[in-house]
């Protein structure tokens, strides 16, 4: 069978049963592997009153049809559960080698639900799975972890794991996978779900290589196009994701100071020059041209320490919203937050809002028994380390920036930097005007993984015009690339940035399924209303399809992209528009006709 087996492990932590579920071929191909299968049994098997810790919500690590193929970035997963943070459907695309590891026993997904009473690891196998007690994994980071499963079980295996802020239930908390280059599920909480199960790790290993439908077509297709992928991927190769900082802040969008201001004077002191020196070498995800990962090391007690390079994503929260003023405690913060198991992105701008809230006496050290400031190394690492266990003012800060404005009262609301509880990622959501609308229809929230950022070169204001169908588009290719599961990176480097004939000649290259392009497109819109269905049926509506306060009602202060805002009166035009384009109601809910026509039943 190319592609997809069927074949989903069904796993009940609470009972200690494994079953071998087989889906039919025509849900493959409806929802494809990724978040939409992960979606589709969420849907299915979660009721919309469950609550994220509870033993009925289910944990899924799923693959996709590309997975594990020849074509480049197929070596990751996707991993979904009901968010913590958010308390919505919430999904993560994560890199490593778990993903190839996975696809390799033959199982598309990995269905988990259930409480275990003592600690727990998964290990996975093509012949099925095994419960094994992991008392002595407790309490390790996410390195040791996953270095101690891969020894255990020999050649080949593959671990993710949970850190301590996993296992303490920060509602930020990621899952970290092993392999040559760390990847991380790092958005949602999808850590503490696991750690509310009990569930340390899972450890894939065994079985071949998966076969496709016409290798010699394929190799002939990825020979044409890989010198035109490494070139447009030649800043990335060369430097990684921290080449964008400079970048963006030339054209006025790099958040800094909790996003009160979108230019920062010490972004050299971030970039990729500032990072060349530290860097060892470059890392890759198995098969990929593009090596856009880093080793970096820097001086430690012990000598030096050595880790994964700081993405851009992370030098923006970790950085420049806190206006940190050196690189290095940002990689320093990169490489606890990696063995604590903590969200890189949540954590810096959950800091972020705290030291804004400080400084303008919204609350007090006092009161938080403890504190952070602004370009302050030492705050930095402390807070990440007493968030990961809930020591002190981390006890606090492990609940993340919405929760934590509730709590502060007064107009602390006001410089929250999230939506729908999950803090945003570095690209404006006031001064880039794709993401504006984009990050307000998110299904997991404030992620630049649904509608992806649009950059102009040169930079100019390109309105609000032409946004929604732009929004619209992007998600539906999101949802589809998620569900295949391909890199981004790469996906847009090979295909573009919007689904064409191109992608469908891929797909039929590995699966033999005869797809257009058209029913590619069903398939992202199909996966991207049924996360809405998801949410709507735990209460999402209109109301929670907004922005940060500052980004509808404070202009950018200066700058090249002065003056941009995303006002109220102008975000509920957008959203008009966008509902009328997605055929929801004018409260952002599928109707009958749209669920009908996708296939999906029943709002």
């Amino acid at each position: 069978m190319y592609g997809l087996s069927g074949r989903i492990l069904q796993v009940d932590l609470g009972r200690g049963l494994i079953q071998v579920e087989e889906l039919p071929e025509g849900t493959r191909r409806r929802f494809g592997g990724g978040n939409g299968l992960a979606a589709f049994l969420i849907d299915r098997d979660v009721g919309p009153d469950v609550e994220p810790f509870a033993a009925e919500n289910m944990i899924v690590f799923a693959v996709g049809p590309l997975t594990g193929t020849p074509i480049w970035g197929t070596s990751r997963g996707h991993m979904a559960a009901i968010s913590p943070l958010t308390g919505l459907f919430s999904d993560s695309n994560y890199g490593g080698a778990f993903g190839l590891a996975q696809k390799r026993t033959g199982f598309d997904a990995i269905a988990i639900r259930g409480n275990s009473a003592e600690p727990v690891c998964l290990r996975i196998t093509p012949e099925g799975g095994e419960l094994v007690r992991a008392d002595d994994l407790w309490g390790l980071s996410t390195e040791e972890t996953n270095t101690a499963l891969a020894e255990r079980e020999g050649k080949g295996a593959v671990a993710m794991s949970i850190g301590p802020a996993g296992e303490n239930r920060v509602l930020f908390a990621n899952v970290v996978c092993g392999g040559t280059r760390t990847g991380a599920a790092g958005r949602g909480g999808l850590g503490a779900v696991m750690g509310s199960k009990r569930l340390k790790a899972l450890v894939a290993s065994g079985g071949d290589k998966p076969d496709v439908a016409f290798p010699d077509g394929l190799k002939a297709f990825l020979r044409a196009e890989v010198e035109l992928v490494r070139e447009k991927a030649t800043p990335l190769t060369t430097y990684g994701t921290p080449v964008l900082v400079e970048m963006i802040n030339e054209k006025g969008l790099l958040c800094t100071h909790n996003a009160a201001v979108e230019t920062f004077a010490s972004a050299s002191a971030l970039g990729a020059d500032a990072m060349a020196p530290y860097i060892q070498r470059n890392t890759a995800c198995p098969g990929c041209p593009i090596a856009c990962g880093k080793t970096v090391a820097t001086p430690s007690d012990d000598g030096e320490t050595v880790a994964k390079m700081p993405e851009y994503e992370t030098i923006y929260a970790l950085g420049t919203m806190l206006d940190m003023t050196s690189i290095a405690p940002v990689i320093e913060a990169n490489a606890l937050c990696d063995r604590l198991g903590l969200d890189t992105i949540s954590m810096g701008v959950t800091l972020a809002f705290v030291a804004e809230c400080l400084e303008r006496g919204v609350v007090t050290e006092e009161a938080l028994g403890g504190g952070i400031g602004f370009d302050d190394a030492d705050d930095l690492i402390t807070a990440v380390q007493k968030t990961a266990r809930r020591d002190g003012i981390g006890d606090l800060l492990a609940e993340g920036s919405v929760r934590l404005a509730e709590r502060f009262g007064k107009d602390a609301d006001r410089f929250v930097y999230a939506v729908k509880g999950l803090e945003i990622a570095g690209h404006s959501a006031r001064g880039l005007r794709s993401l504006a609308l984009g990050y307000a229809t998110s299904t997991r929230g404030g992620s630049h993984h649904d509608t992806r950022p649009k950059y102009l070169f040169p930079e100019t204001d390109p309105g609000f015009a032409g946004q929604p169908a732009y929004s619209v588009r992007s998600q539906n290719f999101t949802a589809l690339g998620d569900s295949l599961v391909l890199c981004r990176f790469v996906e847009e480097r090979l295909i573009g940035s919007e689904n064409n004939d191109k992608l469908a000649e891929l797909v039929n290259l590995v699966t033999d399924w005869g797809v257009t392009s058209a029913e590619l497109e069903a398939v992202g819109e199909r996966i991207y209303n049924l996360e809405r269905r998801i949410n709507v049926r735990r209460g999402a509506a209109r109301d929670q399809d907004t922005l940060p306060w500052r980004s509808m009602n404070e202009p950018i202060p200066d700058g090249p992209a002065e003056g941009r805002v995303c006002p109220p009166a102008q975000l509920a035009e957008l959203l008009d528009e966008y509902y009328v384009l997605r055929g929801w109601d004018a409260n952002g809910r599928p109707t009958v006709e749209t669920l009908t026509r996708l296939g999906l039943g029943a709002p």
